[in-house]
Order: structure tokens, then C-alpha cells, then sequence
């Protein structure tokens, strides 16, 4: 039941080297690593796009304490799905806009351009205070930079001898760079840091993405074929270059990130074919070791055919990742696939996401704030909390509601909502629909139901939705009338509304007022006389899709004229069916080669048929009609010919939901401050300020 209208009845020891960078700009296939501390049992230098380092020490405590945990009892121990641990979010907010996002145990490190000089602002973790901005050499930004414990910053300089690595002191008053030259650089294109890192025996490993060229034959001609490549410097306690090894992008075979394994073993994690494989490096051989398959790349990652995981985390026992608008972990030891977050819920979105980390006991994401324009750093921590729980399904997770649970979960102490995707859980859109249709009739549905692209008429006046019009006249801050009236009207079943959502769009016929005279909701004659009147035809009237038949669209716009809702009868023999084939035979565009507006301006066009989505398309078209907008209509028997649909994702309350007032919470929230701008309000006073500041923009 999509639209309603008014055309009828119804309308990660050593160095501590920890190399991360999170480039805006860069989508990231590298991953981080998180190694141990003595205060908080894991250290959380973690990032998207490049490799933290992991010493040996640290993760001989973390092997340790894990081992020294398997003898007692915990939830684990028993088998507990370490996705059900409950994770309580605490924000804070970055006070610049950084392009790229450092990390270290205790410090964030936010690079930035100001006045055309790249600055280094590093950032207490606590207080989020800037306690000093070092300025950074010329370098090219997006060829990736890195940060560690001990101060130090990494870079790439390329020459013309190839690519070195250089190495500054944060610390110094007057930071001097160190170069290091990387070995056979000379030749190749497109140099990326993507991560330095430190073993426990001290060699330290330098992590790049880069193009090499080779020569094939194709079709007889020898031609020069560049390929992507993972290579990885490996160089001594005195950073020495001793060697490197490099993977091509060949072949089926794509490296997702390089890291430190717990038991100091260097590794690429990559995808061959269909399986994901451990790649170790034998240091002292200067060789790769056999590869060993973890699993398929389904059941590790939920990888599909070039589907990559977003944002992948070495959390010192396997990868935190982000799918489907949620945070999962695989563990290498279990071979076990995990949920950890619904990220939605938690008010972080997958895609606003620059720096990701995970230990056991603590999850630390910076991401974007489409909100407030900012940079969040968000750090989950277990524990309880005394918010109750409301669950919304979802056939698919549509980006205005989960920025609206974002935002809820962020500003209400009493409830938070979580999303149920039945499209995760089903694999396809007709199963996920059918399913939580069925979960509806039988009482198992969440207490929120995301209604759009569902036909939920059947439910209709059964009980089994809430009228939300009993809420809106119980809440002292609501009434039915602060909505637009036309709206909820053409929503109403029986006089019971049953959906609702922030703003809707029009599908109607609009033009200039001197052609209908006002009128509107007018029939097929009566129009074609008003065209004739101002000496036009049917063919005046523009905006038919070139791949749209004239009669579909028109039958699509009026089908209460055809169908009754309430007995489910259809019929497409009547006068008004011979009124809509009549139209659709006659009408021919006669289209010029002047552009839409101009044959608006020249009166060639009076009137368009579309859908008008916006308070800003609105205004548009007005100027275009020279300020004399006039809603037609669709030609109807009866009623305005104007039909209504919600703009953004339509909800409803499920009538057996155990928190009927957790539900409305949210539908109350979504509906006053679900509104982004798109479509109009549904909320009246807010249709009047949208309106009003499009005539004083006027």
C-alpha cells in the first residue's frame, strides 16, 4: 500500500610501531591490530585503512590472559555468543574537521591543510584536548601516513631514485625527517603506506600498496600491463633493508590486510578463489610459507563475489568488521562468524566510519556526524544499562530511518530502538517481506514494523496494528491535529491511521493557473476544454516518461477509479477506463528542440504531469510557470486527482508489542524530527516554516 490519493475513495614491545591512517578519500582493505596493555588488557591502536603493530611481549599477555581465562567460568567458557555481550557507547567529539585519523594507545593524532601547510594535531584520548599541532613536511597525503607510541610519524617521499619511507620525531621542537630507502622502487606506480609494525625480535616490516608493470602478449603485440600489489619491507632493529615480499593481485588472489600474528609470526590475510588464507613469512629464510585456508570466503567474512568486509580490525584473535550496517567479528582460533553491533543502533553509520578498534573489552570507532558536520570518537564499553529495548523490522534498512535510530539512540534515557533486518536474515527482499508478514499475523513481530513496499492493507482494521491517532491524542506535546490534515486523511482506514512518516510527496498534474482556472480534480473533458480554451491540445501537456506508456502512467495515478479497495474488485470497463484509452490514444508530445524550461516559458507546454518531491521542486516549477502554479491533477471522476505518498520509510506500532510506549517514543521522534529536506513535512507547523522560507527564498 504505497501511495494514498485524492482521486477517490482513498487516496593493535619493540618499537611499538603502530602505522595507522584513515583517508577519507581511500577505500580500505588493510586492517589493524590490537595488542596488549597492562591497564586495559588490550591496547586499541586500530584503524580501517593501515596495520598497527603488535610486540611480542604484548602478546604473550594476551595469549597469556587468555589462557588464564579459560580455566573459570564466564560467559564464554559456556558457550555464550560473544556478540550477546551488552555494549555501552560513550561519545565524544573531535574539534576539527581531520581528513585523516592517527592512532596510539593514548593519543589520536588528526591530520589537516590550513593555510596550504599540513598540520598534525594530536589529541589527548580522554579529554579530547589538542596538546600540540606539528607541522608535517611536503608529502603527498593520500599516499598514507602512520603514528606510534613512541612519537613518530611515517610517510612516503618519492624521487627520483624511487620511494623512500621517512621518519619524523613528533616530539622535537623542530621536527627533521629521516629517509629510509625502500628497495626496487624505482619501477613501480602508485606507492601506498598501508602499515609499519615492529616483532617481538625487532624487525620491523613496512606494509605497501603499489602498481609494477609487466609484459604480456596480447593478440601478438607485446604490451606493457600494470598490476595492483601487496609488498612488504622487511628491515632490521637499525632498519636495514633485508628483503621483501610481495603478493600480486592476480589470479583470484586479493590481500586484505598484513599484521603480527599473537605468536610473533608475520602473515598476509588474503582471499584465493574462494577461500581466505593465512600467508606467513619466514623471516629468517627470507621466504612465504605454505598458505593456510581459514575457511571459505562466505563463511568467514560473508564475502560474495567482490564483496569486501568494510573496515577490517585485527583484534589479536581474529578481524572486527562492518557488513550490512553491522559490526562482526571472526575469530581465527573458533573459525567462528559473530555479531557484535547493530551500528545503526548504536547511532554510528558503516559508511561515516574512518577509524575502527576492537579488544575484548572495549571498541573505539571515529566517525563522521552528518548531523553536526563533525567527528565523533565513540568507545563501547560492556555494562549495563536501564534503557529498555524497542525492536524495529525492517525488510530493508532504508538510510533516513537508521539515521533517525541513530539520532534517537543518541539523545532518549529511556529507550533505545533495535533494528531487526529480515533481509540479513532471508538473503532476499520477496522472503524478508513474506517473512515479517508472518510475524505480523502471528503476534512475533517487532514492536516497530517499517511498512514501506508492503502491502500491510490485509492487516488493516484486524487489531493487528496500533491506530496512531490513540497515541497522538494521549501524548500532551501531540494531536492528530499537527498533521496535514489532506495527509492523514488520505492515509486513514476507517477512520484509523495506522502509518505514518516525516514528509511525503505529491504525484499530481500542475500548470498555469490561467489554464485551469483554478479548478482542480477536473475530468477529461473538462480539461481538454481548458486546453482548447487557451488554444492548446492535449500535447501540451509534458512530462510523460519516453519509457513509460501514457496509459500506464495514468492508470497507476488513478486506480482507486478501478479498483475498490475494500472487496478487492477491479474493473477497467467503465466510462472513465474509455476516458483514459481516449487520452492516451490522442496524445501526442509535440516536442520542439527547446529545452523543458523554454517551452514552458513559451507557453508551447502549460502544464506537466511528474511527481513533485520537494519544498525545493516546488519552487522550481513555480518560477518556471512564472509564479502562476496551479495543482491540476490527474483527470478523475471524482476527488482532487493529486496523489499522496510518503516521502521517507513508513512505520507502524504493532498492537502485540510488549513496550507500546517505547514504540511510540521512537514513531513520536522519527515524526517530528525524521524531516531531512526531502519531500514535505508531514508535521503541519513544519510544512508551514518549509513553505514560508521557500516564498522568503523566492
Amino acid at each position: 500500500m504505497g501511495s494514498r490519493n485524492g482521486m477517490g475513495r482513498k487516496g593493535k614491545t619493540g618499537h611499538k610501531i603502530m602505522a595507522l591512517a584513515c583517508t577519507l578519500a581511500l577505500l580500505a582493505t588493510g586492517c589493524g591490530v590490537a595488542g596488549t596493555d597492562g591497564g586495559t588488557g588490550q591496547d586499541m591502536a586500530v584503524s580501517p585503512v593501515e596495520l598497527d603493530s603488535q610486540g611480542a611481549d604484548e602478546a604473550r599477555e594476551s595469549k597469556e590472559g587468555q589462557d588464564s581465562r579459560e580455566g573459570q567460568s564466564s560467559p564464554d567458557d559456556k558457550g555464550r555468543d560473544r556478540g550477546s555481550i551488552t555494549w555501552q557507547p560513550s561519545y565524544l567529539q573531535l574539534e576539527k574537521p581531520y581528513t585523516q585519523i592517527l592512532a596510539s594507545d593514548q593519543a589520536l593524532y588528526g591530520c589537516l591543510t590550513d593555510n596550504g601547510k599540513t598540520l598534525l594535531d594530536i589529541i589527548d584520548k580522554d579529554s579530547m584536548t589538542i596538546e600540540k599541532a606539528v607541522p608535517l613536511p611536503d608529502m603527498d597525503m593520500y599516499a598514507g601516513i602512520a603514528a606510534d607510541r613512541e612519537g613518530y610519524a611515517y610517510f612516503l617521499e618519492t624521487g627520483e631514485g624511487g620511494t623512500a619511507l621517512g621518519r619524523i620525531d613528533l616530539k622535537a621542537d623542530v621536527p627533521n625527517p629521516e629517509r629510509i630507502e625502500l628497495k626496487d622502487s624505482q619501477d613501480v606506480e602508485d606507492m601506498r603506506l598501508k602499515g609499519v609494525m615492529a616483532d617481538e625480535r625487532g624487525y620491523i616490516y613496512v606494509w605497501c600498496g603499489l602498481a609494477i608493470p609487466s609484459i604480456e602478449r596480447i593478440d601478438g603485440v607485446d604490451s606493457e600491463i600494470w598490476r595492483e600489489a601487496d609488498r612488504v619491507y622487511v628491515m632490521d632493529e637499525e632498519w636495514k633493508p633485508l628483503f621483501w615480499e610481495e603478493l600480486l593481485d592476480v589470479s583470484g588472489v586479493q590481500v586484505l590486510c598484513f599484521q603480527i600474528g599473537p605468536d610473533g609470526v608475520p602473515f598476509f590475510l588474503l582471499r584465493d578463489q574462494l577461500e581466505i588464507c593465512a600467508q606467513e613469512i619466514d623471516v629468517d629464510s627470507g621466504q612465504s610459507r605454505e598458505r593456510i585456508s581459514l575457511g571459505t570466503a562466505l563463511d568467514c567474512f560473508g564475502m560474495e563475489d567482490a564483496n569486501l568486509p568494510e573496515h577490517m580490525a585485527y583484534t589479536g584473535s581474529g578481524w572486527a568488521y562492518c557488513r550490512d550496517g553491522a559490526l562482526l567479528e571472526f575469530r581465527q582460533d573458533t573459525k567462528e562468524k559473530t555479531k557484535v553491533l547493530n551500528l545503526a543502533s548504536e547511532g554510528i553509520l558503516s559508511e561515516d566510519i574512518l577509524f575502527l578498534a576492537k579488544s575484548e573489552d572495549r571498541i573505539e570507532i571515529i566517525h563522521g556526524n552528518a548531523e553536526t558536520g563533525t567527528l565523533d570518537f565513540t568507545v563501547f564499553t560492556p555494562g549495563a544499562s536501564d534503557r529498555k529495548t524497542v525492536t524495529l523490522g525492517v525488510t530493508f534498512a532504508a538510510q533516513n530511518l537508521e539515521k533517525a535510530v541513530a539520532e534517537f539512540n543518541r539523545e532518549d534515557a529511556g529507550y533505545r530502538v533495535e533494528i531487526v533486518d529480515y533481509f540479513s536474515r532471508t538473503g532476499d527482499y520477496d522472503s524478508a517481506t513474506e517473512q515479517l508478514k508472518l510475524d505480523v499475523v502471528t503476534g512475533k513481530a517487532p514492536d516497530i514494523i517499517a511498512v514501506s513496499g508492503i502491502d500491510y492493507q490485509m492487516f488493516a482494521g484486524k487489531g493487528v496494528l496500533a491506530d496512531l491517532y490513540g497515541f497522538l491524542e494521549e501524548d500532551g506535546e501531540c494531536s492528530r491535529d499537527m498533521l496535514v490534515e489532506s495527509v492523514a486523511r488520505a492515509y486513514e482506514d476507517q477512520g484509523h491511521l495506522y502509518s505514518i512518516a516525516p514528509a511525503f510527496q505529491l504525484h499530481t498534474v500542475w500548470g498555469y493557473g490561467d489554464v485551469a482556472g483554478g479548478r482542480s480534480g477536473i475530468t477529461f473533458s473538462e480539461l481538454l476544454k481548458a486546453l482548447q480554451d487557451s488554444g492548446k491540445g492535449f500535447e501540451a501537456i509534458g512530462g510523460f516518461s519516453a519509457d513509460e506508456p501514457v496509459l500506464t502512467r495514468l492508470c497507476s495515478a488513478a486506480m482507486d477509479e478501478f479498483v475498490d479497495w475494500e472487496t478487492g474488485a477491479c474493473a477497467f470497463d467503465g466510462d472513465y477506463f474509455k476516458s483514459v484509452l481516449s487520452f492516451a490514444g490522442a496524445y501526442s508530445p509535440g516536442y520542439t528542440e527547446g529545452s523543458y524550461s523554454e517551452r514552458i516559458r513559451s507557453r508551447e507546454q502549460v502544464a506537466t504531469v511528474g511527481i513533485l518531491s520537494s519544498v525545493a521542486e516546488y519552487q522550481i516549477q513555480k518560477e518556471l510557470y512564472g509564479g502562476d502554479l496551479s495543482f491540476i491533477g490527474y483527470p478523475v471522476a471524482e476527488g482532487s486527482g493529486t496523489a499522496v505518498d510518503y516521502r521517507a520509510s513508513a512505520v507502524a506500532i504493532n498492537a502485540a508489542g510488549e513496550d507500546q510506549a517505547g514504540a511510540w517514543a521512537f514513531v513520536k521522534f522519527y515524526l517530528l524530527q525524521g524531516y531531512d529536506g526531502q519531500g514535505f513535512p508531514v508535521v503541519k507547523a513544519q510544512f508551514d516554516q518549509a513553505m514560508e522560507a521557500a516564498m522568503q527564498d523566492e
